[in-house]
């Protein structure tokens, strides 16, 4: 998949190059060979492709969470269909995840829009929580889709990625989806925040049942290609304890740390904060806050570094020195 288009490359050193400075009087005198300054090389600028489709994809800084709620969600689906209408760009699919997003869109101006609104949504989020440091991880990644097959294959992607996350089951069951534009006969209340235009993915799939069973067997091939890649490069599925901090389910059960969905650990921690702001906490109040999570939602590392914006490193280190 080609993601920039390329300027020219560099062009080959001639009889004056730096590399060509050999003594003719001399051959085996190397002294003579003058070294290759970093002045001397220009680097290969790359420009990113402006006009066509593109499947876009960004993330929280450091990988931390981004939407904690509802509000969260709601407010970053109205800056992108304000930004969408602004600079003239046409959404086609979604999915906002906890702390990564997946579009699809048509734009003549990638670049403009895409830093339009992720400053748009980073300026009103700092406002709401308090926050002044930039939230998502840049710059952002964009692939572009010039066939109809990549295109195809990028909006099956981004349905899929909730189920593929392991956040739920079908794709109807994920709440911030683009899917349910497509679903008919429900009830869709994203059509408040947001305009779809549908008729890519309707031209691609004319019914639900057909785009269903589409997810679905692009879910299933990519878990062929995870298990057919383990096997070549002999991964072994009996290691230890992984870096989120959870046993193998094979190692003794007294010794398993379960799995909980990230989704169930942010509304947790939302029950727990009961309306405060994350950022307003102490010191010793975001400690606890880690240790409940830990204790009743049996939260990972991982989970915990991500929703406390804390590194991973140091909430390691904190649980490593706590005794349960």
């Amino acid at each position: 998949m080609k993601k920039y288009t390329d300027n020219k490359s560099l062009s080959a050193p001639g009889k004056n190059s730096a590399n060509s400075n050999l003594s003719n009087s001399d051959p085996g005198n190397h002294s003579a060979i003058k070294p290759t300054t970093k002045s001397a090389i220009k680097p290969v600028i790359k420009s990113r492709r402006q006009e066509g489709n593109f499947h876009v994809y960004f993330r929280g800084n450091s990988k931390h969470t981004i939407f904690y709620n509802d509000d969260d969600f709601i407010i970053f689906l109205k800056k992108c269909d304000f930004f969408a209408k602004k600079y003239d760009t046409t959404i086609f699919a979604f999915a906002v995840m906890n702390n990564h997003v997946h579009i699809h869109l048509y734009t003549k101006d990638l670049t403009t829009f895409m830093r339009a609104m992720l400053g748009g949504f980073a300026r009103t989020y700092n406002k709401r929580k308090g926050l002044s440091d930039k939230i998502f991880k840049t710059p952002f990644g964009s692939s572009h889709t010039y066939s109809k097959a990549l295109t195809i294959e990028n909006l099956l992607y981004i349905f899929s990625n909730p189920i593929n996350a392991g956040i739920c089951s079908n794709p109807w069951e994920y709440k911030w989806s683009s899917y349910h534009f497509h679903n008919e006969g429900k009830k869709n209340p994203l059509r408040a925040f947001i305009d779809i235009d549908t008729s890519l993915v309707n031209s691609a799939f004319p019914n639900k049942n057909s785009l269903d069973k589409a997810i679905f067997d692009f879910i299933a091939d990519i878990l062929e290609r995870r298990m057919s890649d383990r096997k070549s490069n002999g991964k072994n599925d009996d290691k230890n304890d992984d870096k989120n901090g959870r046993l193998n389910s094979k190692q003794n059960s007294k010794s398993y740390w379960p799995m909980t969905p990230d989704y169930e650990v942010i509304n947790h921690m939302n029950t727990i904060l009961a309306g405060r702001h994350l950022f307003s906490l102490s010191a010793e109040e975001l400690k606890t806050l880690m240790i409940r999570l830990r204790l009743e939602k049996y939260a990972t590392f991982r989970q915990i570094a991500t929703l406390t914006h804390e590194s991973y490193v140091e909430v390691r280190r904190f649980f490593n020195c706590q005794l349960f």
